[in-house]
């Protein structure tokens, strides 16, 4: 490639950069101004981002510069990237809700559904047709002039230095504000298309060392209603009505890590097997995603997970109405695991009103389980009603479990061989799993003993569930692990609900989720009788529709779950629960436009927060 055809490569993408101003001043002009020092800085420092972003995508697509034949191609891709914003602008204005690839692929393919009038298609039509003509007619002056100018790196080097800055000081300051829950930061991500912003605990108490003044090692302290006026979402819709219960009974959550539901066998897990005979067993409970993080905030919100960024974001403001209605109604709330909930914004969205001399987090799950016991031994004779969390991840790989517990054999010779065969016969790495398992059962055994000795059973809920499922290439796909489809091997896990008193088992063979569960404690043990609508996107675990849609997540993109198929929204890819393999499915329009309202109805309507009328 030819020096002066690099150069005016690195121009053009420079001069789009520019161009991405405009609609990005939409972004902000949408966001409620902040009212800190440190949001102003991160606000205008996230054009580092996105300079970065396109210098990388820029320096990768370089050869295109090369020929004549290939300059305009390149052109066309920067229109796209305009395009996609202005669209993405006018979306989240009227929805605050991003653009993601169904929505294009719709847009494209079935406007009339999303209710466009012909004349937005129309207009749209046109503003693309006039951005992609300005990229051309740009990168042609741009090419042509290099021919007979030279063309001065100054600029771009100066240009560059400054987004490399102002990148620099956006990662430090979410970085800062992930750890120290500064939420004056923080409530800004949701409202930025395409954002990825840094993360790194590790790293946060060295930048407070470094620029102590700027970025001190201090907890967030912004109140909950300031937070509440600049957050994207309401929730809950309306003041939740709870009659408040005499005597409730208590709550016990137990919680296994990478549970698949195929494992509980007697043979695997004999103790659970033997408890499933006196509780309710959902034979197809589907998680809310196929990671602990969505898996988790489904669990104790009742909500699709696509919803947690934005709650992430403003954690304060909106805490599970689930854990706050335990804390108005007197119960005592307890947490053990040996998982760092810190990270991900998980504690302060779920347990902020649990005290440190309350939240127990111990070394191993051994630990954990001995933590629990002696707590219940203590407080047997205490009449105050609690909610217990215990979270389990032996099962999480590497799969961890005395040698004694070592039931299944062969064995992997190397943990996590698969990594270098895809289609490896899964039977030695199936056999480690379920050795996890039968020492998280031998563990759960001890709970569930005490529970029945001490005669806890005939006041207390109990709950046993996953976070998520594990997969071992039972597809034939090559996928193992967890987080990376949204198949029943990854999705499906155990569901068992013992009511206070229950001696007999019963069956569930209808789908029931992990958003179901909230809802179903709220009405049958916290006596709420607000309609689940204004506060879940669930239903009552003892009135299960006979048809389902879910929305389910993973580590960062999501699907829709529609009578047992799945649409992964970031890929396009439609695909049967049950089999990846099997992607001849079709999808019932109706029932997704239906998950995408429900995915909307906790956003905030634009109109309330003055965004059309361009108050802040």
């Amino acid at each position: 490639m030819k020096k002066r055809y690099f150069i005016a490569h690195t121009y053009l993408t420079l001069l789009v950069l520019l161009l991405s101003l405009i609609p990005i001043a939409c972004y902000w002009w949408m966001i409620p101004a902040p009212d800190t020092l440190h949001g102003q800085l991160y606000l205008y420092s996230s054009l580092g981002y996105y300079g970065l972003l396109i210098i990388i995508i820029a320096l990768v697509l370089s050869p295109l510069a090369s020929t004549r034949w290939t300059r305009p191609l390149y052109a066309l891709l920067l229109a796209l990237w305009l395009i996609y914003l202005c669209v993405d602008a006018a979306t989240f204005n009227l929805y605050l809700f991003h653009v993601d690839w169904i929505m294009i692929e719709m847009f494209l393919m079935d406007f009339e559904g999303l209710g466009l009038p012909n004349i937005i298609v129309v207009s749209a039509a046109a503003l693309a047709a006039l951005i992609a003509t300005g990229c051309w007619l740009l990168s042609r002056w741009v090419y042509k002039k290099s021919e007979h100018h030279k063309l001065s790196l100054r600029p771009v080097a100066l240009l560059s230095c400054t987004i490399i800055v102002l990148f620099a000081g956006n990662s430090s300051l979410n970085i800062w504000a992930d750890k120290y829950h500064r939420q004056e930061v923080s409530y800004i991500n949701p409202y930025l298309p395409v954002y990825r912003p840094i993360t790194s605990s590790k790293h946060a108490e060295a930048l407070t060392q470094l620029l102590p003044g700027l970025l001190p090692a201090t907890q967030g302290t912004m109140n909950r209603s300031a937070i509440q006026e600049k957050s994207v979402v309401r929730y809950p819709l309306e003041p939740l009505q709870c009659e408040i219960v005499a005597s409730p009974p208590s709550i016990i959550m137990l919680v296994v890590e990478s549970w698949q539901a195929a494992a509980l066998q007697p043979e695997i897990m004999p103790n659970v097997a033997r408890f499933s005979k006196k509780a309710t067993h959902f034979d197809q409970h589907i998680s809310g995603g196929s990671a602990t993080i969505p898996g988790l905030f489904s669990l104790f919100y009742g909500l699709h997970a696509s919803y947690y960024p934005a709650f992430k974001a403003t954690p304060a403001a909106n805490p599970s109405e689930f854990t706050e209605r335990l804390a108005a109604q007197g119960f005592e709330q307890r947490i053990f695991t040996n998982s760092n909930l810190d990270r991900f914004a998980m504690r302060s969205l779920i347990f902020p009103r649990v005290p440190e001399s309350d939240f127990y987090q111990a070394k191993t799950d051994a630990a954990v389980v001995t933590k629990f016991l002696q707590q219940q031994e203590r407080q047997q004779t205490s009449t105050q009603p609690r909610f217990d969390f215990v979270f389990l991840t032996s099962s999480h790989s590497p799969y961890k479990y005395p040698k004694k517990f070592a039931r299944f054999t062969p064995l992997p010779s190397v943990k996590g061989g698969y990594a270098f065969n895809k289609q490896a016969d899964n039977t030695p790495y199936k056999n480690d799993y379920y050795n996890s398992l039968f020492y998280v059962d031998h563990l759960l055994g001890e709970i569930l003993n005490h529970l029945e000795k001490s005669g806890a059973l005939e006041n207390s809920w109990v709950i046993i569930t996953g976070d998520h499922a594990e997969e071992f290439n039972e597809n034939k796909a090559g996928f193992w692990g967890h987080g990376s489809n949204f198949t029943r091997w990854q999705t499906h896990t155990p569901l068992l609900v013992h009511a206070p008193g229950q001696k007999l088992a019963r069956h569930e063979t209808r789908v029931s989720s992990h958003q179901d569960v909230v809802p179903t404690l709220m009405q049958e043990v916290l006596g709420c009788d607000t309609a689940r609508e204004a506060y879940s996107t669930g239903t009552n675990l003892f009135s299960l529709p006979e048809n389902r849609s879910l929305v389910m997540s993973s580590y960062y993109n999501n699907a829709y779950w529609v009578d047992g198929t799945v649409l992964d929204r970031s890929t396009g890819k439609q695909y049967a629960w049950t089999d990846i393999n099997n992607t001849n499915r079709t999808l019932d329009k109706e029932k997704l436009h239906q998950l995408q309202d429900e995915e909307r109805r906790f956003f905030r309507d634009t109109e309330s927060r003055g965004l059309l009328s361009g108050k802040h």
